[in-house]
């Protein structure tokens, strides 16, 4: 059954990250899986920690450098015939969620290329306004230490399987999410070697672009990978 990683980041994006794009897709490949979401962290520390090489550069420019991580992947991906999709892991700047985190699924290239930078919204109503149709987000690892407990309504769903976290916290999220009838997602949140291929979902459809993976969210015709 088609295996698929939801959260992962690279270090061409993430000073936090030690493994690079292609790196990771290579792991993923040889360990089974058919595809992944590159989700690197969209908030302001990316303008901050890149400042030199972003200076003078237009909007388009500085969105087209974001995803550099996601395009490596992409390229890689296209040599072994292993799926790559565009994802995010958005933060609000001016946040009423503290420093809870987003996942977003369901966008192509050209949203993150053309959309106002996702970071200075300040709401998730905000954020779904602008959405492609289709497209969704998913609060990362909600019960981790400083995450703040949200009103989920606005939510498509809760990340109730988060590999860096520990399986008590995760517990805590997938009851969360099946009290308020939310859907749920796995995924590595892999930024080393040694956090690959601890999550994900599996499924018998096979998710070519972004919105083939929304549309088996939204189905719930799949199951949760909960690593080795």
């Amino acid at each position: 059954m088609p295996l698929y990683e939801l959260h992962a980041h690279t270090s061409e994006c993430d000073i936090a990250a030690h493994t690079t794009a292609a790196e990771l897709v290579r792991i993923y490949h040889a360990a089974g899986y058919s595809g992944m979401v590159i989700t690197d962290h969209y908030f302001s520390h990316f303008y901050q920690w890149f400042a030199d090489e972003l200076h003078g550069k237009s909007h388009r420019e500085v969105m087209a450098r974001r995803p550099k991580g996601y395009y490596e992947a992409r390229n890689e991906g296209e040599k072994l015939g292993f799926t790559v999709l565009p994802g995010a892991e958005v933060r609000f700047d001016r946040s009423p969620y503290g420093i809870n985190d987003f996942l977003v699924y369901g966008c192509d290239e050209e949203f993150f290329l053309t959309a106002s930078r996702l970071n200075e919204l300040t709401s998730l109503e905000a954020l779904k306004a602008i959405l492609p149709e289709g497209a969704c987000a998913v609060l990362a690892h909600p019960f981790r230490v400083n995450m703040t407990v949200i009103d989920p309504a606005p939510l498509f769903g809760i990340e109730t399987h988060n590999g860096l976290t520990e399986p008590f916290r995760n517990g805590m999220a997938e009851a969360y999410a099946a009290h308020y009838g939310k859907a749920m997602t796995s995924g590595s949140d892999c930024h080393h070697r040694d956090h690959a291929c601890k999550g994900g979902i599996l499924t018998n459809r096979i998710i070519r672009t972004p919105r083939d993976l929304t549309d088996v969210l939204r189905s719930g015709d799949y199951t949760l990978h909960r690593g080795k």
